[in-house]
């Protein structure tokens, strides 16, 4: 947004809503943000539903990835219907309050998703560092633990902006200024967008058991299929020989 002079007058929360006038470069960028933000939220919805069907994600792991793409999908949902559809259309007559409401929601989930993943990476580290002391370190109590604190967490500092409202988005002029260069500012939002896309990917393409599920062939870990990125390895065992 164009910098605010001293001679405008400031409107609360109208950096939430349009110019009012349409522009094909608003276009080019809104649509983009459409479909890469759709992309995200079908991507990461597939990503639950694998995560339900295979057994070998039915572990800490997969509970922390499943919370992470929950915040992945609500961050994303409020793209694909606000964000997205405001810088195509441009419209003026958004109240405030709405506006700042989305803003808040999509933040909160943003931030859940963002702070989520510390706790992947830990658990995936620790698989990898310590297998034979995974299963006693991410026990069910501490997985759901970890959780919950992420998510109260989260909700705590997301009610500050509320508690002290002068950091609310809409409600200080110095939120008007943007001395960044637009091109680099919607190089970066979309740049949060791909990642949210190769983070469910990831989970999709580099997992033999995921693989193998939409080849429709059955579950088969052992020691030759095992992927120490998705798989607990002290859970791994080798299958019974013939006539076992």
């Amino acid at each position: 947004m164009a910098n605010m002079s001293q001679k405008e007058e400031f409107v609360f929360g109208s950096e939430m809503e349009g110019r009012g006038v349409m522009s094909t470069f608003d276009t080019v960028v809104g649509v983009s943000i459409w479909v890469m933000t759709f992309l995200a939220v079908a991507i990461g919805i597939l990503n639950l539903c694998i995560i339900k069907k295979v057994t070998i994600f039915h572990n800490s792991f997969g509970a922390f990835w499943v919370s992470r793409t929950i915040g992945e999908i609500g961050s994303n949902i409020v793209h694909v219907v606000y964000s997205a559809p405001v810088t195509v259309f441009q419209p003026k007559d958004i109240p405030p309050t709405f506006g700042i409401t989305i803003f808040m929601i999509g933040y909160f989930f943003a931030a859940e998703s963002c702070s989520m993943h510390q706790f992947v990476s830990a658990n995936r580290m620790l698989a990898v560092c310590a297998p034979l002391k995974y299963d006693n370190i991410f026990t069910r109590k501490v997985t759901r633990n970890c959780i919950l604190f992420i998510w109260t967490s989260v909700t705590i500092l997301m009610s500050l902006y509320i508690l002290i409202p002068c950091q609310m988005i809409g409600y200080s002029p110095k939120y008007y200024e943007n001395s960044g260069k637009t091109g680099w500012n919607i190089a970066a939002f979309e740049s949060v967008i791909l990642t949210h896309i190769n983070n469910g990917l990831a989970l999709i393409v580099f997992n033999p058991e995921v693989r193998r599920l939409f080849r429709g062939k059955p579950e088969a870990v052992d020691s030759t299929t095992v992927d120490l990125f998705t798989v607990d390895t002290a859970t791994v065992v080798a299958p019974p020989k013939d006539g076992q």
